[in-house]
């Protein structure tokens, strides 16, 4: 899994943490070659994004650290920290949640050469070592880390055929294992609702990447969240999950579209407004997203079909790269309208969208309004098609 880190502190993080009450740790290890120890904030779990935060010594075996505006989270605690190797960070360190007030931490290294922290009088932390070792077996995960490097070594000899046979044969497998595992996150979101940890495992596991379409969805997500008890609500996951469903709020069907400004293939200007009193179905993509790509044909499908009906679409682009964009386009003969969002417009249109993957493709009325969101496949020459027939 890639890696990923920031030492810019983000403004809504910044906002989030405004509401702490405080973090203290004091605690010992016995391991005589720890000198220090680098904490990170867990921003996203799932994809292993961990934003720096602070270090402190270790001095005889014993360090301390204080910070007046942290409240309840999951951390990750390493002694070593090199922005250029962040793997050798992740091998070293372990995750551990840290609780508003006193935290007493006991260090230590396991046979892998790994450190472990007990942080006896959080439960959340012991909740969390439970359910990370449950995860795991309910997930089979040995058996897919065995498969994994079956794989890799194949792919370190370049044998395509045999990369391939292994794909192909081991599908099976993976599904089970992720249905099986999907299932069961299933009931532990469900068995722990309410609870502190309740609200970690929805916001992580459920909410963080959610892309909630309708009002009737994000009501129901409302509930969740608001349902938790006030212990949770004093955690870092009901804020950020508060400023989350906010967000996603502004986008849902019925709400008007935000403004996205940008540029066209030739270097000039070029915005959704310009397409005002018609329908305009947008597609945020990228030259490097694979399943973006794939969803050209039923664009240009949809696009041939009702051109001529007060209709167009708006490719937008999340490139870095406009010389890859550009050649995308070519290649996959997207003839209609493209926009490329540049520099900060690229992070504040994705903000505004509550965009967490691409592609995501939503239709919008001549108005203003948007009608339709998250649209594959078959489904969105059928929405077009729809709302052209009113």
């Amino acid at each position: 899994m890639k890696r990923l880190f920031s030492t810019a502190l983000l403004a809504g993080l910044i906002a989030v943490q405004c509401l702490a009450v405080g973090i203290s740790v004091q605690g010992h290890t016995a391991d005589k070659r720890m000198k220090r120890l680098y904490l990170f904030m867990v921003q996203d779990e799932r994809y292993g994004y961990v934003q720096p935060l602070d270090s402190f010594e270790v001095t005889d075996g014993k360090f301390a650290y204080q910070n007046d505006t942290l409240t309840t989270r999951l951390f990750f605690l390493s002694p070593v920290f090199n922005a250029s190797d962040m793997e050798s960070c992740f091998e070293q360190g372990t995750y551990l949640f840290l609780a508003s007030g006193n935290n007493l931490l006991s260090v230590s290294r396991n046979a892998r050469g790994a450190i472990t922290a007990d942080n006896p009088n959080v439960k959340l932390n012991a909740q969390y070592a439970l359910f990370t070792h449950q995860k795991d077996s309910a997930g089979n995960k040995h058996t897919l880390d065995s498969l994994d490097q079956v794989f890799y070594a194949a792919r370190n000899r370049n044998d395509q055929r045999e990369m391939q046979r292994i794909k192909t044969s081991t599908a099976p497998i993976y599904n089970r294992a992720y249905e099986q595992l999907r299932q069961w996150l299933d009931k532990e979101v469900e068995r722990h609702q309410g609870s502190p940890f309740g609200l970690y495992l929805y916001y992580t596991y459920r909410l963080q990447h959610a892309n909630i379409t309708n009002r009737t969805d994000l009501d129901c997500a409302r509930q969740v969240v608001e349902g938790a008890n006030d212990e949770a609500k004093q955690t870092w996951y009901y804020a950020r999950a508060t400023q989350k469903l906010n967000a996603l709020e502004q986008t849902v069907v019925g709400k008007t579209a935000p403004p996205i400004v940008g540029e066209d293939k030739g270097g000039k200007a070029l915005s959704l407004s310009h397409f005002k009193g018609k329908f305009v179905l947008v597609d945020f993509w990228s030259s490097s997203c694979t399943w973006c790509r794939k969803e050209t044909p039923n664009l240009l499908k949809t696009f041939n079909a009702f051109k001529n009906q007060n209709f167009t679409i708006l490719g937008v682009s999340t490139d870095f790269k406009k010389a890859d964009w550009l050649k995308a386009i070519k290649e996959d003969g997207a003839i209609w309208h493209q926009l490329l969002l540049k520099g900060d417009a690229r992070k504040q249109v994705l903000a505004a969208y509550s965009i967490v993957s691409i592609p995501q493709i939503l239709l919008i009325s001549p108005d203003g309004t948007i009608i339709a969101k998250d649209l594959r496949g078959g489904k969105i020459y059928d929405a077009v098609q729809k709302a052209l027939a009113k």
